[in-house]
């Protein structure tokens, strides 16, 4: 895949739109959110439907994109930010006005749920964002919170891992992409699944069973779009169950056990539903470094 175009880092009192495209946001997070942003030296903006609700949905499925399209027509907006996740993002996806995006790169920001839109954007040719949303705000460490303003301001930060058992030494260049295993996995065979060849992979998780994980894992190995990977990248796999009878292995040996035996794998990066969640771009060329020291994980 050709290079990902980046979108232009933000300057101060651009503004930053908070929109939902998956679950609704409530006016506390808000609220909370717009502070932080003008903390920064930026300037928020409410997209037009926010905090409507439909069910659990920020809004119905129609809603909710146009709230992104506003914010991608809007000249005075230079960065379009999820207010949580939740559950809905593929619902809405293939209503963006994407062209228009390409046309007028923005930076798209979240995680979990919004895995979606980060692969269809890298699909898209574009960068984005995987990043904490403002609902964390009040549990994020002050690393992950500084890592998204630095980020916006041109200077993404590194990411380290410390040694860790399951890890596999190495070296490797390439687009960063991914997100959440449970959505990466759903979006198999469509067209926002990015095409991982040549990439570094970030993985993360929440509140899955073993046994899904080992599914869902088989399920990328049988797609065979785990072969080609440059290396991988592991953040959190929390809030992991079990049935009464266990599957037998720990969540992250069923990672381990999954990925190809070539590339360099780091554990315990910084990034998932944890209060370490630090930004990172996806698309951007990173080089990963994977030695006795742990995992290094750094934008070129």
């Amino acid at each position: 895949m050709p290079e990902s175009l980046s979108p232009p880092f933000l300057a101060p009192g651009d503004g930053i739109a908070l929109v939902s495209v998956s679950r609704f946001g409530e006016s506390a997070v808000m609220e909370q959110a717009e502070s932080w942003i003008r903390s920064q030296g930026f300037t928020p903006f409410r997209a037009p439907n926010l905090g409507a609700r439909s069910h659990q949905f920020g809004g119905d499925d129609a809603t909710r994109a146009a709230d992104v399209n506003w914010a991608i027509a809007n000249p005075e907006v230079k960065a379009i930010w999820s207010i949580r996740g939740g559950y809905g993002a593929v619902r809405m996806v293939d209503a963006i006005d994407w062209s228009s995006l390409k046309a007028q790169p923005k930076w798209l920001i979240g995680f979990s749920d919004f895995t979606m839109l980060l692969g269809h954007a890298y699909q898209q040719g574009l960068c984005a964002v995987h990043s904490w949303m403002p609902i964390q705000l009040p549990t994020s460490t002050s690393k992950s919170v500084d890592s998204l303003a630095d980020l916006l301001r041109g200077r993404p930060h590194v990411l380290r891992a410390p040694a860790h058992q399951l890890q596999r030494s190495g070296q490797a260049e390439g687009p960063l992409v991914g997100g959440n295993l449970s959505v990466l996995y759903s979006m198999l065979g469509s067209p926002s699944f990015p095409n991982l060849h040549g990439c570094i992979l970030a993985l993360e998780d929440l509140d899955e069973y073993r046994y899904h994980l080992d599914r869902m894992f088989w399920g990328l190995r049988r797609a065979g779009v785990l072969q080609g990977l440059a290396g991988v990248v592991v953040g959190s796999f929390s809030d992991m169950k079990d049935n009464a009878l266990p599957f037998g292995k720990e969540p992250l040996e069923i990672v381990s056990e999954a990925l190809p035996g070539a590339v360099p794998v780091a554990m315990g990066m910084p990034f998932g539903h944890e209060s370490a969640n630090e930004a990172f771009i996806t698309g951007y060329r990173y080089r990963l470094v994977v030695d006795s020291a742990g995992g290094h994980l750094s934008p070129l």
